[in-house]
């Protein structure tokens, strides 16, 4: 325990990112956390109050990291390379994301995301209140999307897995999942990233058009 006198909040924060993407989220909290510093844990509550406070640093530091792209005046392709940097930030530190997706606080740093994705929308004549529900909408599908990705649920599936899956469709019952068989068991996570993406921005097209 000879490292306190090192100690400080930033150590702290980044030492608690490392280890929530390393375990998920699965296996934080601030004793595992001091052991890994080697200090004692009330040291930790000298730099931070609680693990609420703890969080929402970690938070704000995992924000921040997102590499907002300058706008090009095309609003579509900012649509797209914003959350494309949101997921490639899922990516990087997937289980600090996934703790930041059900954090109950805004941060300030997040207020860079949708600020880059109101500009963007807004500059290209949405309305008000087509924009903020737009955000929404986009945020909703990064959100989902990139937890989905980092949690493996767009891998590939295992050859035991696939014959399983075969097995419970053998009986004729959903003959339309039956068809489509070998595409579900081969996701291209890249490929249906964009996929959804084009959707949306063409429903927002739409949206933009009538209005």
């Amino acid at each position: 325990m000879n490292q306190r006198g090192t100690l400080t909040r930033q150590r702290i924060v980044e030492a608690a990112m490392a280890m929530l993407d390393e375990s998920q989220d699965r296996q934080f909290s601030m004793r595992k956390l001091a052991a890994q510093l080697q200090v004692d844990p009330m040291a930790l509550y000298h730099h931070h109050k609680n693990r609420h406070a703890l969080m929402g640093e970690v938070m704000l530091a995992l924000m921040a990291e997102c590499e907002i792209p300058p706008a090009t005046g095309d609003w579509r392709q900012d649509i797209r390379a914003i959350c494309q940097a949101v997921r490639q930030l899922a990516r990087r530190h997937p289980g600090s994301f996934r703790a930041f997706v059900v954090f109950e606080q805004w941060v300030p740093s997040e207020h860079r995301v949708n600020e880059a994705l109101y500009t963007a929308l807004l500059s290209a004549g949405f309305s008000k209140v087509a924009t903020v529900r737009a955000v929404r909408l986009l945020i909703a599908y990064v959100e989902s999307f990139a937890v989905d990705e980092i949690t493996g649920w767009l891998e590939p599936l295992t050859r035991e897995d696939r014959e399983n899956l075969a097995a419970d469709l053998s009986g004729g019952a959903f003959p339309a999942t039956a068809s489509l068989l070998e595409t579900i068991v081969r996701p291209d996570a890249d490929a249906e990233f964009v996929f959804g993406l084009d959707v949306l921005i063409a429903g927002l097209d739409g949206v933009r058009a009538s209005a």
